[in-house]
């Protein structure tokens, strides 16, 4: 049994009461999504990998269904929030005028060490204070949810007035209320990012399809701000306004749909909640997953916002996720699969996966047994357990702040007194540790940080197709889901599976 793939069927993007059927992606397009979010979330991180899907299929593995769920449609479902008129502080077109890109080894898009970097600016932050900033004290808000600087730096900034609520200097144990607006004006230093295309695969119809490259984050968010999706499209290629239709994580690499009016915006999140588009994901994960169809629908809820970290919960939101094993790999022990998030829940798919004792292989966050323990999460942790978790991650993740900024304070002092001697973190000197050099910025003070590794700046979770009545698109499968194993089943589709006959180390699954 045969059937096709997307790669060369005719995509349309219906406009509003029809559908269209000209224009072709070719095999070769990938597709990618880009966010805009207003600078009220400039200092709020979120990211999602979902969607809604149909799929008639057997549950091998997992938990039952939601009770009030019948693959997406909830008897209680909320409708999908409207995406509002920008409303922002800072205007775009002045925020961007501080936007200077640059690159290292060249503008080589091939070589995997090529890095997106933009020089140091000054901007100011804004943003309405959030729900759970209510009734704190300013100093805490930022202690507690901004890890970029100590408490020091942060009392001196209030005390300066580069802090300020309201346009107006506070004292550092103002209680933050409702409505507030909090402004902070530093000078930023954003990480660098892969340097890799943000290929647009379709322009039509009010509507941009884009292919994520991992590492770049959708939209400004913590630390990232022209490093973005968003702003990349923005300054490149002069897009004004950009509605994102769905977000990827930072890692996360594949397809967006990034509407350029609210109106367009609003109809195809209409699209999403009625489950009208189906997405299917493909990630490497750890172990040999079960053959054929493996449903799960455990809740998920949040169990730390400052963290962006997720569990499962029985008191969490109605989540699922079907599963199919593509190819499985004995000599790394590791499978590829796909996923077809049927809700569309925070780190829904890397969740469910560490849940069912297959997390991906690469995750820096649900597939680490330091953090997690012998079992790495598999089957779900009790509640005093994800509080422990919660405090223990809290403090590593000050202590790598702390840490980095004493590690590079060190390696300057060193180079300070030894000309031309490098000093990598960790402070160990000696053959092969000529990484990296810090330097303190001559303006804030803020010393520099080593360039990511290639192998950090990537996850293998892939969003590879999107499908809907009228059109279809997917991307290429990236590298690290062509390589060898023994491969079950070609693509899911339509609810099912066709059995094909491939050997071993076919480079072209699903094509």
């Amino acid at each position: 049994m045969t059937h096709s793939t997307c790669n060369e069927s005719s995509i349309p993007i219906p406009a509003a009461g029809q559908s269209r059927t000209e224009e072709t992606i070719p095999s070769s397009s990938a597709v990618q999504d880009t966010t805009l979010q207003s600078t009220e979330a400039t200092l709020e991180a979120t990211a999602t990998e979902e969607e809604p899907t149909h799929t008639e299929s057997v549950v091998h593995l997992g938990s039952k269904r939601h009770p009030e769920s019948k693959h997406g449609h909830y008897v209680n479902s909320q409708p999908p929030k409207k995406q509002k008129k920008r409303v922002d502080l800072v205007k775009p077109e002045d925020d961007l005028l501080n936007a200077e890109y640059y690159f290292d080894n060249g503008k080589s898009q091939t070589t995997d060490r090529s890095l997106r970097k933009i020089k140091p600016y000054f901007f100011k932050y804004q943003t309405y204070a959030k729900g759970r900033w209510l009734g704190r004290q300013l100093i805490e808000v930022f202690n507690t949810e901004f890890r970029d600087r100590d408490n020091t730096f942060y009392e001196r900034a209030i005390s300066d007035g580069r802090i300020k609520v309201n346009g107006q200097i506070v004292a550092q144990d103002y209680i933050v209320q409702n409505s507030d607006i909090v402004a902070h004006d530093i000078h930023r230093h954003e990480p660098p990012v892969a340097h890799l295309p943000v290929k647009i695969v379709r322009q039509d119809n009010g509507v941009i399809i884009v292919d994520k490259p991992s590492s770049v984050p959708v939209h400004p968010s913590g630390r990232y701000r022209h490093n973005t999706v968003l702003h990349i499209l923005m300054k490149e290629q002069g897009f004004k306004e950009l509605y994102p239709v769905n977000r990827l994580d930072r890692l996360t690499s594949g397809l967006m749909i990034i509407a350029l009016s609210v109106r367009k915006a609003r109809e195809f999140e209409q699209m999403m909640q009625k489950c009208e588009i189906n997405k299917e994901y493909v990630c490497k994960v750890v172990g040999r997953f079960p053959s054929g169809i493996t449903e799960c629908h455990e809740p998920i809820h949040v169990a730390s916002f400052k963290l962006t970290l997720n569990t499962v919960h029985p008191d969490g939101k109605a989540c699922s996720t079907i599963f199919e094993l593509a190819r499985y790999d004995p000599a790394t022990d590791t499978s590829i699969v796909y996923a077809r998030p049927v809700t569309g829940r925070t780190h829904q798919i890397r969740v469910h996966l560490q849940w069912l004792g297959f997390p991906i292989t690469n995750d820096p966050l649900y597939c680490n047994k330091e953090i997690w323990g012998l079992k790495n999460g598999q089957g779900g942790i009790t509640e005093e357990m994800e509080k422990d978790l919660v405090e223990r991650l809290t403090a590593k993740a000050e202590q790598d702040d702390e840490y980095d900024f004493a590690a590079a304070t060190s390696a300057a002092k060193e180079v300070d007194q030894v000309e031309g001697e490098k000093v990598v973190k960790g402070g160990e000197e000696g053959a092969g540790c000529h990484a990296h050099v810090a330097e303190f910025c001559k303006i804030c003070g803020m010393p520099s940080r080593a360039d990511p590794e290639p192998e950090k700046r990537v996850m293998f979770l892939h969003a590879w197709k999107y499908r809907a009545k009228d059109w279809a698109f997917e991307t290429d499968l990236p590298d690290w889901a062509k390589e060898g194993g023994v491969v079950e089943k070609d693509v899911m589709q339509d609810g099912g599976c066709a059995p094909v006959s491939v050997e071993s180390g076919d480079a072209g699954v699903g094509n």
